[in-house]
């Protein structure tokens, strides 16, 4: 386990953000009925690998202790909004 593995995985976000932003190679995966309405499956992969980064990212901190901590409250504030705005 190395911190430099955040750079990677930047890149091949990068890498995929400009795929995506041109739906090149989009046409062949909808062909597959997984993915014929939508893509949300590859959004939440990017999702999970930019928290694989942030991670990554937080061991270089020296508050990395509380990396947990403030990620899972940063989620439920945003729960919070998402249930008031319904």
């Amino acid at each position: 386990n190395h911190t430099c593995m955040a750079e990677l995985f930047e890149r091949l976000l990068q890498q995929y953000d400009v795929i995506r932003k041109r739906n090149a190679f989009v046409d062949v995966y909808k062909r597959e009925p997984k993915f014929a309405n939508s893509l949300d499956e590859f959004d939440d992969a990017r999702n999970t690998v930019q928290t694989l980064i942030d991670e990554y990212q937080a061991c270089e901190r020296d508050d990395y202790v509380n990396f947990g901590i403030k990620r899972k409250e940063e989620e439920e504030a945003t729960q919070q909004q998402q249930q008031q705005q319904h």
